[in-house]
C-alpha cells in the first residue's frame, strides 16, 4: 500500500469546511452583541441621580410685619403708566398697609408690565410678596440699585385694574414726586 492511499474509515470523504470570512464575520457578531450586553449592564449599575422631588413654592412675604426689622426693605413706586397720580396712589396704599414706602414718583421711561426690581437675594421674598399684592408684575433680581431704595417698583399699565390705591396724603415720610413730563 502506498502513502497515498486511505485505509479505514476514520476520515470523511467530503470537505465540508466554513470559510475563513464566515467564521471572522461570526466572531466579529458575537462580539459587538457581547459588548452591547456588557454596556448595558454597566448602565443599570450606574448610580443613578435621585428623582427631582415637588419643591415648595419660593417664599413669600406678603405682610410687612413678617420683615426681618433689621433688614432694609424700603420701596420706591414708579409710575410708567401714564396715569396721573398712579403711582402717588398705589405708593400711599402700600404704606396704609404697613409697607416702608419712601417715595413715589413718575417715570418718563415706557414700560408695558409691572416689575418689582430688587438689590439682593435677601429682598426675593419681599419683591413677590409685593407682586402678589399689586396683583401684576414680577419680581425681578437688579445688577444694581435703581432708585434710593433696595426695592424699586415700575408701575406698567398691567396694574391699573389690580394694585391697590388710595388718596396719597402728605402727613408722613412718604414723599409724592410729580409725573415727569415725557420730552
Amino acid at each position: 500500500m502506498s502513502r497515498r492511499q486511505r485505509v479505514g474509515v476514520h476520515r470523511s470523504s467530503s470537505t465540508s469546511r466554513w470559510p475563513r470570512w464566515v467564521i471572522l464575520l461570526a466572531a466579529l457578531a458575537v462580539a459587538i452583541v457581547l459588548a452591547a450586553l456588557g454596556l448595558f449592564a454597566l448602565d443599570m449599575l450606574r448610580p443613578r441621580a435621585p428623582e427631582p422631588t415637588p419643591t415648595q413654592a419660593p417664599e413669600t412675604i406678603s405682610d410687612p410685619a413678617a420683615i426681618d426689622p433689621s433688614l432694609d426693605a424700603s420701596i420706591t413706586v414708579l409710575d410708567t403708566s401714564g396715569e396721573d397720580g398712579f403711582a402717588a396712589g398705589v405708593g400711599q396704599a402700600l404704606a396704609d398697609a404697613g409697607w416702608q414706602v419712601v417715595a413715589t414718583a413718575g417715570s418718563s421711561e415706557p414700560s408695558e408690565t409691572t416689575i418689582v426690581w430688587f438689590d439682593s437675594e435677601e429682598l426675593a421674598p419681599i419683591a413677590r410678596g409685593l407682586v402678589e399684592q399689586l396683583g401684576a408684575g414680577q419680581a425681578v433680581l437688579s445688577d444694581g440699585r435703581l432708585s434710593g431704595t433696595p426695592i424699586t417698583i415700575v408701575l406698567g399699565p398691567d396694574s391699573l385694574e389690580t394694585a391697590p390705591s388710595a388718596e396719597p396724603r402728605d402727613d408722613g415720610d412718604l414723599t409724592h414726586s410729580p409725573t415727569p413730563e415725557a420730552p
